[in-house]
C-alpha cells in the first residue's frame, strides 16, 4: 500500500506539473494531500511582507510557510505602500535571515527582496546558505558595502537600488580602509545594476576591483560611480563588458563615456537616456561603433547628425538601433544609414519621420534585413507615409504603432497585405482612427500573430473568437 500511495503522489506530482498556472488554485481546493503535493511541486513563489508580530490565532509564520515550499527555487518579497505604517515595521535582516534558515534555501536560484525596509551588510554576510543562488535583487543596502558578496559563491546577476536620502556618510562605510594590500579574487558576478549610487559612496572600489568577469553593467539614477569624484578603480569592470546602460545618469554620462571608450572593447550593446555630452559621445561611437550590435538613445538635445553619420561610417555591424525623442536628428543623418543590415529600427516621438516626406519609404527600401519597427508616438504621423514603407517592409514581424493617433484602417489593410502571414507582434493601442473592424480583420489574417496591444473595447466577439482559437495574446490599453 505505501508503494501505490507513493505512486499515486508521483502521478499527481506529474499531472500537477503540466497544469497551467490558472489552475494552481483549483487544485488546492480538492485536498489536503493534493494541496501538500502541488507546494513540493512549487518552484516559483511571490509572498507579501510577513507581519513582524503575527498572532496564533492569525495567518501562520512566515518561516511556517516557507516550510511549506521545499523545493522552491525562485522567491519574490512583494511590497505595498501599507507597508511602511505597520508597527513595527517589517524587517528586511529578519525576511532574510528567515529566508536563509529555511529548508529552501540551498536551493534557490533567484530571490527578489522588498522595497520598504533597509538590509544591512551583516545579515547579508551571515547568509552563507544560499550556496546556489545566482540572482539577487535588494532595494537598500545601509550602509552600504559588498564585501558580504563573498558568501555568495553562484551569484552571477545583482541589482541594488540606494535611496536618494541615504543618511550614512562616507565614515560609516565598512569598506572604507585602504584595500591595496587585499588579495583581488574575482567575484562571479556577469550582471550588476546599481540605482541611486553616489560620488561620494564609499565601498565601490573594492566592488570593481572584483568585477573582471562583469558582461552587464546598468547604472540609472546615479550622480557617481563611488569612491570620489575621479572613482580611480571603476575602469577594472569594462573590459569584459558587452552591455552597458547609462539611464538618467547626467552627471557622470562624460566620465563613463570616455573610460568606455578606451576600455570597453568587448562592447555589443549600449543604451544611453537622459543626459551625455556631445563630444565625449562622438568619441565614443568614434572608438567602439563598429563593434557595437544594439544601440538605444533617448537623447532629446544631445544627439544630432554628426553622432548618426559617425555611426554609418564606423563600419559597423548594428542591427538594432533605437532612437526616442531625438529631436536634433534629420533625415540626412538616417540616410546615411542606407544599405546598413539593420533588423530592428525604432524612432519613437521623433519628429523627423512627421517632418520629412518620404523618409519613412526610403528607410523601408534601403534596409531589407528589417524585421521590426517600432514607429510609437508620432502622433502627426499619416497614413501615406507608413503605409509607403510597409509596402517596402515583406520581410516585417513586429510593427508598433502606439498613440499614431493620425493612423487609420488603411494603414491596417497595408500591413496585412505586405505581411500578414509573417506577422507575430503588433501594437495599435491609442490608434483612434483604427476601428474594430481591422482589428477583427488582422487577427483573422495574421496566421502566426502572438500577441497583440489594443483598447478592450476595439476586441469585438469575432476577434475574440480568433484569438482564442490561435493562442493570441491580448494587452489591453485603456485611454486616458
Amino acid at each position: 500500500m505505501p508503494m501505490d500511495s507513493l505512486l499515486c503522489d508521483e502521478l499527481l506530482q506529474e499531472i500537477i506539473q503540466r497544469l497551467p498556472p490558472s489552475s494552481s488554485s483549483s487544485v488546492s481546493l480538492v485536498s489536503k494531500r493534493w494541496l501538500s503535493i502541488l507546494r513540493r511541486t512549487t518552484t516559483s513563489l511571490s509572498l507579501p511582507v510577513p507581519n513582524p508580530n503575527p498572532s496564533p490565532s492569525s495567518s501562520p509564520s512566515f518561516s511556517s510557510i516557507l516550510s511549506h515550499y521545499p523545493f522552491l527555487s525562485s522567491l519574490t518579497i512583494e511590497s505595498n505602500p501599507d507597508d511602511v505604517f505597520r508597527d513595527p515595521p517589517p524587517s528586511a535582516d529578519s525576511i532574510l535571515l528567515t529566508i536563509a534558515q529555511s529548508g529552501c534555501a540551498p536551493r534557490l536560484t533567484h530571490l527578489r527582496l522588498p522595497l520598504i525596509a533597509s538590509i544591512s551588510p551583516s545579515a547579508l554576510l551571515f547568509s552563507s546558505s544560499f550556496t546556489h543562488l545566482t540572482a539577487l535583487h535588494l532595494s537598500c543596502i545601509l550602509p552600504l558595502c559588498f564585501r558580504w558578496l563573498t558568501s555568495f559563491p553562484s551569484l552571477k546577476s545583482l541589482s541594488v537600488i540606494q535611496p536618494t536620502n541615504n543618511p550614512f556618510e562616507d565614515s560609516d562605510s565598512p569598506d572604507s580602509p585602504d584595500e591595496d594590500s587585499e588579495l583581488v579574487v574575482p567575484l562571479p558576478l556577469e550582471t550588476l545594476s546599481l540605482t541611486g549610487i553616489r560620488a561620494s559612496d564609499s565601498g565601490l572600489s573594492w566592488l570593481w576591483r572584483r568585477c573582471s568577469n562583469l558582461r552587464k553593467l546598468q547604472l540609472r539614477f546615479c550622480d557617481g560611480t563611488g569612491d570620489g569624484p575621479s572613482s580611480p578603480s571603476f575602469p577594472h569592470c569594462l573590459p569584459g563588458l558587452q552591455s552597458l546602460e547609462l539611464r538618467i545618469c547626467r552627471r557622470i554620462a562624460n566620465r563613463v563615456l570616455l573610460r568606455a571608450a578606451d576600455h570597453c572593447t568587448s562592447l555589443t550593446s549600449f543604451t544611453l537616456y537622459d543626459g551625455a555630452n556631445r563630444l565625449a559621445l562622438h568619441h565614443f561611437i568614434t572608438r567602439r561603433g563598429a563593434g557595437l550590435h544594439s544601440l538605444d538613445l533617448r537623447l532629446p538635445l544631445d544627439l544630432d547628425d554628426n553622432h548618426i553619420l559617425a555611426i554609418a561610417a564606423s563600419h559597423n555591424n548594428l542591427t538594432t538601433l533605437r532612437l526616442k525623442s531625438c529631436c536634433l536628428v534629420t533625415g540626412d543623418g538616417l540616410r546615411s544609414l542606407a544599405g546598413a543590415a539593420i533588423e530592428e529600427l525604432a524612432l519613437v516621438n521623433c519628429d523627423v519621420v512627421e517632418r520629412e516626406p518620404g523618409l519613412l519609404s526610403f528607410l523601408g527600401q534601403s534596409m531589407p534585413m528589417l524585421r521590426s519597427v517600432d514607429l510609437s508616438y508620432n502622433d502627426m504621423v499619416a497614413d501615406k507615409e507608413v503605409i509607403a514603407m510597409l509596402i517596402s517592409c515583406r520581410a516585417l514581424t513586429d510593427i508598433r504603432l502606439r498613440g499614431c493617433e493620425r493612423l487609420t484602417d488603411a494603414s491596417v489593410f497595408a500591413m496585412i497585405k505586405s505581411f500578414g502571414t509573417r506577422l507575430e507582434f503588433v501594437d495599435l493601442a491609442r490608434c483612434p482612427g483604427i476601428t474594430i473592424e481591422a482589428i477583427e480583420i488582422l487577427v483573422s489574417s495574421a496566421c502566426k500573430l502572438r500577441e497583440i496591444h489594443v483598447e478592450e473595447n476595439k476586441v469585438s466577439v469575432a476577434s475574440q473568437s480568433f484569438i482564442w482559437q490561435r493562442g493570441i495574446q491580448v494587452v489591453s490599453s485603456f485611454l486616458d
